[in-house]
C-alpha cells in the first residue's frame, strides 16, 4: 500500500497490463535480459504488442530477441523486431528512425530507456559530455525523428505514449544548473572523476529527461498529437550495469529491486488506461514506483518551464547541427 494521497492507494503490477494486440512499441536499451529495457519489451510482447528491441548493433538486438523466444516461445516471431541505433550517433539515430517511419503504419509506445550510469566526465566525438549525450540528446533526437509516425498513429488511435526514464538523482542537481550551451552540458559540478560529482552529473542528465518529457508534452499538444509524455523513476534497480558501477560497494544494492520489478513503473506509464483517460492529471507527469504519479518528488528545477524550454532549444540546435554536418 502507498501512503501517498496523490492518485491511488494500490500499487500497480504486471498482471494489470492491458491487451496490447495490434499496437507497436519501441524500447531503447532492450539488449540485455538483466536490464530494465529488455524486461519492458518482453512484457509488452507478452501482451500482444509488436515490439522493436533497441540496441546499438544488430547482434545485440537479435540476441535479445532470441532470449525472448527462448523464454516465451508462444510470442509470434513477427511481433519481435530489431531496432539498431548507436545512441552516440545522432545521424544513425535519425536514419533508423526515418526507416521505421517509412516501414510502419503506427507507433503507439516509445520508451526511452537506453542510458549510461554515473561516470567520469568524458566527451564524445562532438565534444559533448557522454552522460548528457547518451542520456538526453540521444532520446531527444530519436523522439523528434519519430514524431511524424506518432502523430499519424494518434490521429487514428489517440493516446500514444512517450515514456522517458529518469531518476530520483535529479534532485542532487544544484540550483545554478543551466542548459543554455554545450559548455553548460559539460559542467563538471566540482570535479571530473569523483564519485560525488559523477553522481551529480548523472542527476543533471536525469533532470534533463524530466524537463524534456514536460516540454515534449507542450509540443504534442501544440501539434495536435493526442498523446501523453511522461518521465519515470523506475526505482533503485539491480541491473548488470548497476552491479558493475557499484564495484566493491555492491552491498549498497541490497535493497534494490530486480530488473523486472524496475520495468513495472515504465510499463504502467506506457499502458495503464487511466494515464490517457485522465490526461489532464498525468500529462507531463513524473511517475515513481510502482505506478504512482508524484509531483512532490520532483525538484524545483524539474518544474521550471523556462529551463525546459532552454534545454529544448539548445538540444535542437546541437542535434540538428550534428545531423546536418
Amino acid at each position: 500500500m502507498s501512503s501517498r494521497p496523490d492518485i491511488k492507494s494500490e500499487e500497480w503490477d504486471l498482471s494489470l497490463i492491458p491487451d496490447l494486440t495490434g499496437k507497436i512499441a519501441l524500447v531503447t536499451g532492450a539488449n540485455s535480459s538483466v536490464g530494465i529495457g529488455w524486461n519492458i519489451a518482453h512484457q509488452l510482447a507478452l501482451k500482444g504488442a509488436k515490439v522493436y528491441f533497441g540496441a546499438r548493433n544488430l547482434d545485440k538486438a537479435e540476441n535479445a530477441i532470441a532470449e525472448v523466444k527462448k523464454t516465451s516461445p508462444s510470442i509470434p516471431n513477427g511481433n519481435l523486431a530489431p531496432f539498431v541505433a548507436d545512441m552516440t550517433d545522432y545521424k544513425q539515430i535519425k536514419t533508423s528512425a526515418d526507416a521505421l517511419v517509412s516501414r510502419e503504419e503506427r507507433l503507439d509506445i516509445l520508451i526511452n530507456n537506453a542510458g549510461v550510469l554515473p561516470r567520469p566526465l568524458d566527451l564524445d566525438k562532438h565534444g559533448i559530455s557522454v552522460s548528457l549525450s547518451i542520456n538526453h540528446l540521444a532520446p531527444f533526437a530519436l523522439t523528434v525523428a519519430l514524431l511524424p509516425l506518432l502523430k499519424k498513429t494518434a490521429a487514428k488511435h489517440p493516446g500514444v505514449r512517450i515514456v522517458t526514464l529518469s531518476s530520483a538523482t535529479h534532485t542532487t542537481v544544484p540550483q545554478t544548473a543551466r542548459y543554455d550551451s554545450v559548455e553548460a552540458f559539460n559542467n563538471d559540478f566540482g570535479g571530473t572523476d569523483n564519485m560525488e560529482f559523477n553522481y551529480v552529473r548523472y542527476g543533471y542528465s536525469k533532470l534533463a529527461n524530466i524537463l524534456f518529457a514536460k516540454h515534449l508534452q507542450k509540443k504534442l499538444d501544440s501539434d495536435g498529437i493526442a498523446g501523453v509524455s511522461l518521465a519515470v523513476h523506475p526505482g533503485a534497480v539491480k541491473t548488470d550495469g548497476a552491479v558493475q558501477f557499484a564495484g566493491e560497494q555492491v552491498h549498497l544494492l541490497n535493497g534494490a529491486v530486480t530488473p523486472l520489478q524496475g520495468a513495472i513503473t515504465p510499463i504502467y506509464a506506457a499502458t495503464a488506461s487511466e494515464v490517457w483517460a485522465e490526461k489532464g492529471r498525468y500529462a507531463a507527469g513524473y511517475i515513481v514506483p510502482f505506478g504512482v504519479l508524484s509531483p512532490d518528488e520532483e525538484s524545483s528545477l524539474a518544474k521550471d518551464p523556462a529551463l525546459a524550454e532552454e534545454l529544448w532549444v539548445t538540444s535542437e540546435k546541437v542535434v540538428d547541427g550534428i545531423v546536418a554536418s
